[in-house]
């Protein structure tokens, strides 16, 4: 009995010749639940790969915490205990940078040459060259860009002062020799951040600042007796941010595969008022209700299913090649799609989570069960007496 209402609800799918409409209905529900699965997945993992680019980024360049108001002998006990740590001490300072192509305002950090190399994000994409210069500058990508510099260049740096006068501070302008060009991927670094050892020069009425690399492990009680921020801390309102926007548009996509289940209903509504006279027979032969419903409920399970699998592979087919997709919509429609100035990133990342590719697929198949068991209670109100006489 089994098999054969299997191969009965197999030939209700693909008999194009008898039914035409249900044909036609079913393609239309599928390709609403694949599209709803597909987009699902699509967004959820370039949600997914923004947020750890971007956190990577943040940690990989400002340090996984960053500690004030102490000196070197205090940090070297937290070094001793974990060796595997990098540690890079540095002094901040807004600075203005000019030259021939350009003004811009800057965050300069005051580091040793040695420790330019202790920054993952900046030694992972650093093009420098070789150099005697005393006074030198390491710029980002971006910087370089809007002032038309390349490495070997110079560029003058103002620094205010201790003196003042009526207009503000007195600025001490230095020529700085460009030694390296990095490519942080973060648009505001690349474009804001430089590093130099100028500030040496001036620093002896300056906050010292240690940033702490490779520190995900550290234990924060070792930390109690220090004033230090994390990442999370000093990116707080971006944090929250970045979660309540995976948040609100997992809920908007959501309702995708919910009006995919209502496209599910309204298909098997019409396939049971369709073959109503088959129903009536079976019914009358002496087939149960029970085996009567498995057979629509067969029916729709293998085109939720197999629409599950083709939406879950589109889906990750077009988050592995997201960046290229976006690069031919952002040509065809003549609009970038993805501004760097606005993501923060200069690329579009993904990230494909199994947990949450599990998830997606649960929601679907519960929503498309409960969207295929629905219609079939229609099956009990027929009564083939009535219909006979």
């Amino acid at each position: 009995m089994n098999n054969t209402l299997l191969k009965l609800s197999i030939s209700y799918i693909f008999n194009f010749k008898k039914d035409k409409a249900f044909s036609v209905s079913t393609i239309l529900s599928s390709i609403a639940l694949i599209l709803g699965i597909s987009i699902l997945i699509t967004v959820m993992s370039v949600m997914n790969g923004f947020r750890e680019e971007l956190i990577s980024s943040l940690s990989g360049i400002n340090g996984d915490v960053t500690i004030y108001n102490t000196n070197d002998k205090q940090i070297q006990k937290i070094k001793l205990k974990y060796p595997e740590i990098k540690i890079v001490k540095n002094i901040q300072e807004r600075v203005i940078t000019t030259n021939e192509s350009g003004i811009e305002g800057l965050l300069m950090k005051s580091i040793s040459n040695k420790d330019i190399y202790s920054i993952p994000k900046i030694n992972d994409n650093l093009f420098e060259i070789k150099s005697t210069e005393n006074e030198w500058v390491y710029i980002g990508v971006e910087l370089a860009r809007t002032l038309d510099v390349q490495v070997g260049d110079k560029i003058q740096v103002s620094i205010p002062g201790s003196s003042m006068t009526i207009l503000g501070p007195v600025l001490n302008s230095n020529d700085l020799y460009i030694k390296g060009i990095f490519n942080s991927g973060i648009y505001d670094y690349d474009k804001y951040f430089i590093y130099s050892n100028i500030d040496q020069f001036y620093s002896d009425k300056k906050e010292l600042i240690y940033d702490l690399y490779n520190a995900k492990k550290i234990n924060l009680d070792d930390l109690s007796s220090f004033y230090y921020e994390t990442w999370e801390q000093q990116n707080q309102s971006l944090a929250q941010a970045l979660t309540t926007e995976k948040n609100v548009m997992f809920i908007i996509l959501f309702f995708i595969i919910l009006i995919s289940s209502f496209t599910i209903i309204s298909n098997q509504i019409f396939f049971i008022k369709e073959k109503f006279k088959d129903i009536v027979l079976l019914k009358s032969l002496g087939v149960s209700q029970f085996h009567i419903c498995l057979l629509f409920f067969i029916n729709s399970f293998l085109i939720s299913f197999f629409s599950i699998i083709i939406g879950t592979s589109l889906g990750l087919l077009l988050s592995i090649n997201i960046d290229v997709i976006e690069n031919i919509l952002s040509f065809l429609l003549n609009y970038d799609l993805w501004n760097n100035e606005v993501r923060y990133l200069s690329t579009m990342p993904y990230s494909i989570q199994i947990n949450d590719i599990i998830f997606i697929i649960s929601i679907s198949l519960i929503s498309s069960l409960l969207a295929s068991y629905i219609p079939i209670l229609r099956i009990f109100k027929i009564k083939p007496n009535l219909v006979l006489r």
